[in-house]
């Protein structure tokens, strides 16, 4: 099947094709094909752009959508709820429930233009846990990265670290979809434990598995380093811990960092890390992360995440007596950095840049069409447009792997009250009985 979205500006995110204002994409089954040609004729279906904004889906690098169900819980990071009130109901969720998470939370994240996400599941319990995560991914619809925890809690019928591994490996060996791929989620613990840690790299190198980990407390990229356990193939999270040189570190093995910046400011973080990453050289991309804190719009997190950065520069700029004209790099973050980080460097980090991440021939065809004109077309670049105007109701029509997911505002193919009465059912177990222990 052919389809031909119709004389929008092209944001390709590729630098070698760049923008294209008025352009034509046209799209063969999964494939894009063409950018920017005119199309005369021959494609199944026609998508109007005219006048709005299309490019490539965002990419969500971290993102826990087990959490869906219990979405408001942790309203108010401060005071631990995460922690106190959050992660101790994993134990309580079946396998039904971590799905009812999943599809509700990747339905959110395609009505909201995120067309890839990274689901750091770390609530499995089961086998049939991981299982109902992947198959979540697969009916909602969104193009997934299923992030199997191999951390020793919650308990459950794991009674060995080995066990878990092992079980990592079947899921991945099960996952026979095209649109959802397997990363370990390694263990992140209080303090490192450089054994482990060197005996998970090793385990997911040998298969070939990406990894992604939480770092939040000092020393932790210096002791892998030290260890050889940095390399392209690893994805930190938040890390606004870390120091310059572990931040040279991560960018001299070609690692990329995922940045949450709505749970990061809100657990109390100082959220400098983006602005250093960016003047160091280390790729990075945006994540949604507590979906019980704030909900599945990556643009939102991408919009916070510039505003706080350039905060950041004013304050550096005020520092050393600056008041007037900006000073050359500054600011540190363009929009079209920004949406690159949400783009291409997000496949980046997820090892998909060669599939998805920009509007090239030949890539999978996750794409968003944004109207823009609403309220009144605005003036500019149309990257700020994206970044500084825009908003998710904005957000016009979402195609992943050349299937239209969402058309004219509205999701396409979705039983109507289907995820909510999946929600409800499953907050109304997970929430019946306070586990006695995580």
């Amino acid at each position: 099947m052919k389809t031909l979205i119709r004389g929008g500006h092209l944001l390709t995110m590729d630098p070698a094709i760049g923008d294209v204002p008025g352009g034509d994409l046209l799209i063969d089954d999964a494939v894009i094909t063409s950018v920017g040609e005119t199309v005369a004729a021959g494609a199944d279906q026609v998508i109007d752009a005219t006048g709005k904004i299309v490019m490539p889906g965002f990419v969500d690098t971290h993102i826990h959508l087990w959490q869906t169900v219990m979405r408001g819980l942790a309203g108010e990071l401060w005071k631990g709820e995460y922690f106190e009130k959050v992660l101790p109901y994993r134990s309580r969720y079946r396998p039904e429930d971590i799905y009812a998470g999943g599809y509700a939370g990747g339905l959110e994240l395609l009505a909201n233009g995120v067309t890839t996400a990274l689901d750091f599941c770390h609530a499995i319990v089961t086998p049939e846990h991981s299982d109902a995560a992947v198959q979540a991914l697969i009916d909602s619809g969104v193009r997934g990265v299923h992030g199997y925890s191999i951390r020793e809690k919650p308990l459950g019928h794991f009674t060995t670290h080995d066990q878990r591994l092992a079980d990592a490996v079947r899921a991945h060996e099960a996952i026979t979809h095209d649109r959802v791929t397997l990363m370990l989620a390694l263990s992140d613990l209080e303090t490192i434990d450089i054994a482990k840690s060197a005996k998970e790299v090793a385990f997911a190198r040998e298969r070939g598995l990406r990894m992604t980990i939480h770092s939040n407390f000092p020393g932790q990229i210096t002791e892998m380093h030290e260890a050889g356990l940095l390399g392209p193939d690893l994805l930190p999270v938040h890390g606004n811990v870390f120091t310059d040189d572990e931040i040279r570190m991560l960018a001299d093995a070609d690692a990329s960092l995922s940045v949450t910046p709505s749970v990061e400011v809100g657990l109390g973080s100082p959220f400098t890390v983006q602005r250093r990453a960016a003047a160091l050289g280390l790729r990075t991309g945006w994540g949604c992360d507590v979906a019980t804190y704030t909900n599945a719009d990556l643009l939102g997190q991408m919009r916070l995440g510039y505003q706080l950065t350039c905060y950041l520069d004013s304050q550096a700029e005020r520092a050393e007596g600056r008041t007037g004209r900006r000073r050359p790099g500054i600011p540190t973050l363009t929009a079209r950095d920004v949406l690159r980080n949400g783009t291409m460097s997000g496949a980046e980090a997820l090892g998909l840049a060669g599939r998805i991440g920009s509007l090239t021939p030949g890539k999978q065809a996750d794409v968003i069409v944004i109207d823009p004109g609403a309220f009144g077309t605005p003036l500019g670049d149309p990257a700020a447009q994206v970044l500084m105007q825009a908003s998710t109701r904005d957000i016009d029509t979402v195609l992943v792997a050349g299937e239209v997911r969402k058309r004219d505002g509205r999701l396409v193919g979705v039983e109507e009250g289907r995820a909510n009465r999946l929600v409800e059912a499953a907050r109304a177990h997970v929430l019946a009985e306070f586990p006695s222990h995580d």
